[in-house]
């Protein structure tokens, strides 16, 4: 996925915001202690002596849910800078996230008990908080969270068993329809919920979609990490790239997926290997295809991951810098830490006609990237309006261990649209189905002889 692996340590990390008393010794990163708050996620943390201590928080609870060592925060979490006595900032990816100490400490914040950490009650008053407070897309989704709240909490008991507990939590989150927003299914309870929900036959007709394309369009197929990036001409003339991740693009000289995750886990940086990759896999592509006269960028298949990834592959197509969209996260039902994203084009880029290919499928960190697009003159979209889940993924534990996670940021162009629920647009629409149960099947039967999304741009350039 994808966003979900940067949120993991950027959730984490990213707490802060309120006010408290100067000290008479200089703030560094060495020396930060007491309770700081972080906005829009909800989260405390605490400096003492040798721990660092995270505190998740919303008005119905808070308490600690990791920790790490002193020494192990100042050795690891290198992006810190601080501001003055009262703030400091940590930068994860592209995103800052700005801290505040607190001038006294939260009374309310204590180790869980036992009888709260099995209650079902309290699970529930917990997820349905952090949503309450955090979530940034009720009234784009047409949700009245405190109605479901009602509906749902007549569901249990505290003795109702623990799977048919996790059915209401899960199927009031999914009540939003947001792919970002989830209860994830405990290993406990995958078999019941598999039996419950077995996966339809549909998304076996992604590859053969792909496999398609490639036997019926492209001269020849070159493919980057087991797939990741696939890319060809057609006609000889129009360049072809299958964009299907924005992850697994790290140059790892293997296409064997445990060994390059292996080596992701063993690495210092990451984020680094997978941007580096990524810039030194599309110059190789695009020095390839330059003598095209016109790109296909496919994303329909492509279900996200990093953002960063799609601006270094972007960066590319341009040449000069742009600002490409905001995000801000909700706090204290307004929003905090609004940015501009910024691109900076890569060297020898390519200039000619781009079309992009989307569909429902096309999403999260897909988005991200085709928004940037929208500041382009040489991009036109063909297809369907994409998923409409743009925000990145905030991950939580309950008290219980269960993880869900929520939509908790707003992305908006520069002409201060948001997409998020809608789904960007097309420049030249192609009705493919909104149901991805159906989405993939319908395409795959349709497509006989030809694929109708690059027919269309092999007529558009006519």
């Amino acid at each position: 996925m994808n966003k979900c692996i940067l949120l993991g340590l950027t959730m984490l990390l990213g707490i802060a915001c309120k006010q408290s008393t100067a000290t008479s010794t200089p703030v560094t990163r060495e020396n930060l202690d007491g309770f700081w708050e972080q906005q829009g996620e909800g989260e405390l943390v605490a400096f003492e002596d040798s721990v660092v201590t995270f505190y998740d928080r919303n008005r119905f609870a808070c308490f600690p849910s990791w920790n790490m060592t002193r020494a192990d925060f100042n050795s690891k979490i290198t992006a810190i800078k601080v501001i003055n006595d009262t703030t400091f900032t940590n930068q994860e990816g592209y995103t800052i996230f700005t801290y505040h100490k607190l001038a006294t400490p939260p009374n309310v914040c204590k180790e869980l008990t036992s009888k709260q950490i099995n209650s079902h009650t309290y699970n529930f008053e917990t997820l349905w908080h952090t949503f309450n407070e955090q979530y940034a897309f009720f009234k784009e989704r047409n949700v009245d969270w405190a109605a479901l709240k009602t509906k749902y909490q007549q569901r249990f008991t505290d003795t109702t068993p623990a799977f048919e507990f996790y059915t209401v939590l899960a199927e009031m989150v999914g009540e939003l329809q947001d792919d970002h927003s989830t209860v994830e299914v405990p290993d406990a309870f995958e078999a019941q919920w598999e039996t419950l929900h077995p996966e339809t036959d549909s998304i076996a007709y992604k590859p053969m979609i792909k496999e398609k394309i490639q036997t019926t369009y492209l001269d020849a197929v070159r493919r980057y990490n087991g797939g990741q990036i696939t890319w060809g001409r057609i006609d000889t003339d129009i360049a072809y790239i299958q964009f299907n991740g924005m992850d697994g693009l790290a140059d790892y000289q293997t296409t064997n997926g445990d060994v390059y995750w292996t080596k992701a886990a063993e690495s210092d940086d990451y984020q680094k290997d997978l941007i580096d990759g990524t810039h030194k896999i599309t110059h190789r592509i695009l020095t390839a295809l330059k003598d095209t006269k016109a790109c296909i960028i496919d994303l329909r298949f492509n279900s996200g991951g990093y953002d960063q990834v799609g601006l270094a592959f972007m960066s590319h197509f341009i040449d000069q810098s742009y600002e490409v969209f905001t995000k801000k996260r909700t706090f204290n039902g307004s929003f905090a830490g609004q940015q501009t994203i910024n691109i900076t084009p890569a060297e020898d880029p390519y200039l000619k006609p781009v079309f992009i290919l989307t569909s429902p499928y096309t999403v999260s960190a897909a988005e991200t990237t085709l928004l940037a697009t929208m500041n382009f003159p040489n991009f036109s979209r063909v297809g369907s309006a994409t998923n409409g889940a743009m925000s990145d993924m905030l991950f939580k534990e309950l008290p219980n261990g269960w993880m869900y996670s929520l939509s908790n940021e707003v992305y908006e162009s520069m002409t201060q649209q948001s997409y998020e629920v809608t789904g960007i647009p097309p420049t030249y629409e192609i009705p493919y189905p909104r149901d991805t149960a159906t989405l993939f099947r319908n395409i795959y039967n349709e497509f006989t002889t030809t694929d109708s999304a690059i027919e269309k741009v092999k007529e558009l350039m006519q």
